[in-house]
């Protein structure tokens, strides 16, 4: 049970970080924004923060999976989705280069955001869940 637990998170969490790269790089293309750098509004970022909080919403709020489930997707695929770290690192940049707007509405934004896309998301999978 540990070793399918361990396969499931590392598979998991395989396929949420290349898909957040692959995200993060054709969102940065479209937005005219460098993968990586302080310049500019961290779109991607908040894009894809947004989405893993409403993702795991919806799987935590179906209380019938298995824990393997749990593993793989939460875990694993949205623990290698969700960025973070990048967050906290693209946070980190626009401090050091006092653009206090952008830092200060970035932050607002990126929890603001994903709490209600998780809250959202837990109660209409647990309504789901009841029927």
């Amino acid at each position: 049970m540990i070793t399918s637990a361990y396969v499931l998170v590392g598979l998991g969490g395989a396929i949420g970080s290349v898909l957040r790269w692959i995200i993060s790089v054709r969102l940065d293309d479209s937005l005219g924004r460098l993968p990586l750098g302080n310049e500019g509004f961290a779109w991607p970022t908040l894009l894809i923060n947004i989405v893993g909080c409403l993702a795991i919403g919806f799987i935590a709020g179906h209380r019938k999976h298995s824990l393997e489930v749990w593993h793989f997707w939460v875990v694993g695929v949205l623990g290698g989705f969700t960025t973070f770290s990048t967050f906290m690192l693209e946070t980190s940049w626009q401090i050091q280069t006092f653009n206090w707007s952008f830092t200060i509405l970035y932050v607002i934004a990126t929890f603001g955001a994903c709490y209600v896309a998780t809250s959202y998301a837990l109660k209409k999978s647990e309504q789901r869940s009841d029927r």
